[in-house]
């Protein structure tokens, strides 16, 4: 049969052209093959071939196209390198779906995206067939947003890609964003573990969970707007933020719930089907008055400010619908997953420890696994999962009123807070365990926020070669400032079990490890393995 090696594919009638995989895969895959002829009685052998350097610019019946010499061709592969395709040829490889996508699934094959060849394809390269379905994935499943989701430019903001920023205020003009005003009130990483990795030499890097306060990204202007559109004003139904102890009935609603599992992934529109999940119910918004919150131009605009502090990522509404298995909206939790939240938090609530969602842990079936893989969040060069939290109420927030938002590192059992101030932004990576306390009774009033979903696509590709020292040994480590942190605010403070673990500390004394033996047994390392069952030290992944 052809190998992945050959320059040409044609030797035998190829029917499977594997893209981004390798040659234990292919023998892995050979085998199920076998197999799945016999079950399902077909004629002939169904024969499979990687899709390398070596044969990308072949049609599928092996022969040569110009696309080599094409002035547009680079060094790179002519298809995203991160994403892994099977591409079927003939009706000998298309009667083996969908079974063949289960099955390799089931023997634990990482997710795909499935496409077949046509015939208005017969002279285009496998690449540019593989480039073809990956693009067309990608826009039916919005992975990289809508139309809807595009931020335009305007007249009054002049800025390198055309994205707005400023915000009309009434009496004062426009409110023009500058970042170079904003205010960094905390920037930290918690939670730190060590992670599988598909770019980081020996396939393990060292992750740890990112928080960043900022202050002044939100005018008050601004602030104000969200909070009338999600909750109207005195002029359109007599709201007042100000002495109004519930939310307006009719924009919200008493059915939104958190999660009480913060082993897996959960967004605050799933729910739980226990009574006890249920109980935990507390005001969000209604669907009709959250999806024309999530359209307005005042989110828009937070968006757009928040894009402007990230330049090298695009800043994308997550894409929800395509976490789910197969794709199949609130096949997951329950509910349909939201891409942005409404929360009006008051007195005598009782809220869950909960993530937002953890990329690792979709299910493999998902639309976005099949594009981008299971991976922990932070992975270089994988998309970045975002939660952008907005405090919106008008008035300072007195330490008597309580409501903040609780962060937990679960390793060591602390946290930190943040204490709710009109117009704070709180950016944080969306697999940090949170909460929300409620107000005190002192507040009177509820503590009203809005939570964006947000996807971080990196619009450059990092070589993972720039993270190995001289001798090859990789020097990731998790306080590298990427993602949400940036160099011009400082190292992020490292909090929890990201300060208390140095990678290279080799000097433990005696007595820790005489305390490690009472507690975990002889020679077991807390930190470094699971001890007699126990569950991780740190968190596992």
């Amino acid at each position: 049969m052809a190998s992945g090696n050959n320059n040409k594919i044609n030797n035998v009638k190829s029917d499977v052209f594997l893209v981004n995989f390798d040659e234990e895969e292919l023998m892995h895959l050979q085998d199920l093959l076998k197999e799945m002829k016999e079950e399902y009685g077909l004629e002939r052998d169904v024969n499979a071939v990687i899709v390398n350097e070596s044969n990308w610019f072949l049609t599928v019946d092996g022969a040569e196209t110009n696309e080599a010499t094409s002035t547009t061709t680079t060094v790179k592969p002519p298809y995203p390198e991160s994403c892994r395709c099977v591409l079927l040829n003939g009706d000998n490889a298309k009667r083996l779906m969908p079974e063949l996508k289960e099955a390799m699934i089931d023997m634990g094959f990482q997710p795909s995206i499935f496409g077949t060849f046509t015939e208005k394809n017969n002279d285009k390269s496998i690449a540019n067939c593989a480039r073809q379905v990956i693009s067309a994935h990608e826009r039916y499943w919005k992975l990289r947003g809508t139309e809807d989701d595009l931020i335009d430019g305007s007249d009054d903001d002049s800025t390198d890609d055309l994205i707005s920023t400023s915000w009309p205020d009434g009496e004062d003009g426009i409110s023009i964003f500058n970042p170079g005003s904003v205010s960094i009130a905390m920037s930290l990483a918690l939670d730190r573990a060590d992670v599988g990795s598909s770019t980081s030499v020996g396939g393990i890097r060292s992750d740890a969970s990112k928080i960043v306060v900022l202050d002044n990204v939100v005018c008050d202007p601004l602030r104000r707007d969200l909070l009338k559109e999600m909750c109207g004003n005195q002029e359109t139904n007599g709201f007042d933020a100000w002495i109004d102890s519930e939310p307006p009935e009719g924009l919200w609603s008493r059915d939104t719930y958190d999660t009480l599992d913060t082993g897996s992934p959960s967004t605050s529109g799933s729910s739980l089907e226990s009574a006890e999940a249920k109980n935990t119910s507390s005001w969000g918004l209604t669907e009709d008055q959250l999806a024309k919150v999530a359209r307005s131009s005042a989110v828009k605009t937070l968006r757009a400010r928040i894009q402007r502090l990230y330049p090298e990522y695009e800043v994308l509404p997550m894409s929800a619908d395509s976490l789910e298995p197969e794709g199949i909206p609130g096949s997951w939790g329950g509910l349909r997953i939201k891409t942005a939240v409404g929360n009006a938090a008051v007195n005598g609530e009782d809220f869950s420890w909960h993530l937002d969602m953890d990329p690792s842990s979709v299910d493999p079936t998902s639309p976005w696994a099949e594009r981008f893989g299971l991976y922990v969040n932070r992975e270089r060069n994988k998309p970045l999962f975002v939660s952008a939290l907005v405090y919106l109420n008008p008035n300072v927030w007195p330490a008597s009123y309580d409501a903040e938002t609780m962060f937990l590192d679960p390793g060591t059992g602390t946290g930190v807070f943040v204490r709710p101030q009109p117009g704070r932004l709180v950016l944080m990576d969306q697999d940090v365990v949170h909460r929300v306390s409620a107000p005190s009774k002192a507040a009177g009033v509820p503590r009203y926020s809005l939570v964006l979903k947000l996807v971080f696509h990196p619009k450059v590709t990092i070589p993972t070669s720039t993270n190995t020292d001289a001798a090859g040994n990789d020097k990731d480590d998790f306080n590298d400032l990427d993602g949400i942190t940036r160099k011009e605010w400082g190292e992020p403070v490292l909090f929890g079990s990201a300060a208390g673990f140095d990678l290279d500390a080799d000097d433990c004394s005696s007595s820790d490890e005489d305390d490690y033996e009472d507690e975990f047994g002889d020679d077991c390392d807390p930190y470094e393995e699971d001890c007699e069952g126990n569950e991780n030290f740190y968190k596992s992944v």
